[in-house]
This record gives C-alpha cells, sequence and structure tokens, in this order.
C-alpha cells in the first residue's frame, strides 16, 4: 500500500512540477510583457512630445521668418518714402547735383591743430562758430553761406568752412564729437546744391 501510494505522489509530482514551472514561466513573461508595453507607452509618449517640439519649432520658424521679412519690407518702403520725400522737396529747388566723397571733422587738434583755449578754436574759417547740423567745408568755388543738401541727411548745411584737403567734389561735415567723426568715416553720397552763398574768402 504504502508503495502505491508513493508511486501515486511521485506521479503527481511528475505532472506538477512541469505545471508550475510553465506557470512560473508565464508570470515572468506576463511581467516582462507588462514592462515592455510600459516602456512601449513611454517612448509612445515621447515621439508624440518630439514631433509638437517639431511642429512649434517650425512654427517659430516660420513665423520669424515673416516677422524679419515684414521688417525688412517696412524699412524698404520707408526709405522709399524717404527718398520720394526728398525727391519732392528738393527736385525743383536744388540747382545742381553731383555725387561728392563726404568725410567728418571736429573742431578738435586731430582735424585743426587747435586746443582748446586757442582763440580760434571752433571757429571757421568763413568767422562763425561751428554747429553740427549746419557748418560744413567745402572747395572755394562753393562761396560762404551756399546751401547744401546731403543724402543720407536730414538737415540743410551751410558752407562755412575750408580744408587744406577739402577740393573738388569733396565736402567735410562737422561733427561736435570725434567719436562720432571717426564712425561716420568716408561715403560716397549725392550733393545738391540748393543755392550759392554770396560770402567771399579772406585773402591770404
Amino acid at each position: 500500500m504504502k508503495k502505491v501510494v508513493k508511486n501515486m505522489l511521485f506521479s503527481a509530482a511528475l505532472v506538477t512540477v512541469p505545471i508550475l514551472y510553465s506557470l512560473h514561466v508565464y508570470q515572468n513573461s506576463n511581467n516582462q510583457l507588462k514592462i515592455i508595453q510600459k516602456q512601449l507607452r513611454e517612448q509612445q509618449k515621447l515621439i508624440k512630445y518630439l514631433k509638437q517640439e517639431i511642429g512649434q519649432n517650425k512654427e517659430y520658424i516660420k513665423n520669424s521668418e515673416q516677422s524679419i521679412k515684414e521688417q525688412y519690407e517696412q524699412r524698404f518702403n520707408d526709405i522709399e518714402k524717404k527718398i520720394d520725400e526728398f525727391n519732392k522737396k528738393y527736385n525743383k529747388e536744388y540747382l545742381y547735383s553731383f555725387e561728392g566723397v563726404v568725410t567728418a571733422y571736429t573742431a578738435g587738434y586731430e582735424s585743426t591743430q587747435k586746443h582748446k583755449g586757442h582763440p580760434l578754436y571752433g571757429v571757421t574759417a568763413s568767422g562763425t562758430k561751428a554747429k553740427q547740423g549746419r557748418t560744413i567745408a567745402m572747395d572755394k568755388k562753393f562761396p560762404f553761406g551756399t546751401l547744401v543738401k546731403i543724402e543720407g541727411f536730414d538737415e540743410l548745411f551751410v558752407v562755412e568752412d575750408r580744408g587744406g584737403k577739402i577740393k573738388g567734389n569733396k565736402i567735410d561735415v562737422y561733427f561736435d564729437n570725434v567719436d562720432d567723426a571717426i564712425k561716420f568715416g568716408k561715403q560716397k553720397r549725392k550733393i545738391y546744391i540748393i543755392k550759392l552763398g554770396k560770402g567771399v574768402d579772406k585773402v591770404n
């Protein structure tokens, strides 16, 4: 009897062990599947987030390009408008025009070889006190008092000064500040002679 029971238990064990092992394998596989599914969901969330970011960046770039385009178009339109206004204002009023070489100078030693305290510091060749936005130096063929419009400037300039190197189509524009004069440098601009002055140069 004991032997029969023993055999029955042994047979039951042979059946139970594979079942338990299979159950264990199933549980492990199921857990791994859940982990993989979780990772897959996280990856899908990440992909969705990245797609949203890419879409937002594309929209931002598109808006930025449009904004820059609109800004430049507005600037271009403003420049055209100023040119039109200038032409309307001076087209029938100037005597003639030419392309000039425009430079800048100050009352300082670097331009006039005069220091502050010198009796003629800041005094022009015509005897006036140099003033930014008004005073320019030009060749002697342009009498003192000649009214001049320079492309790019809103001011109406007056020929009040001379310069040793200011000959022909060269114009020297007066600046109060030496840094501004250096920054302006040397430029080609359209010059409009509005009215010839009647001033006379002193005879040396």
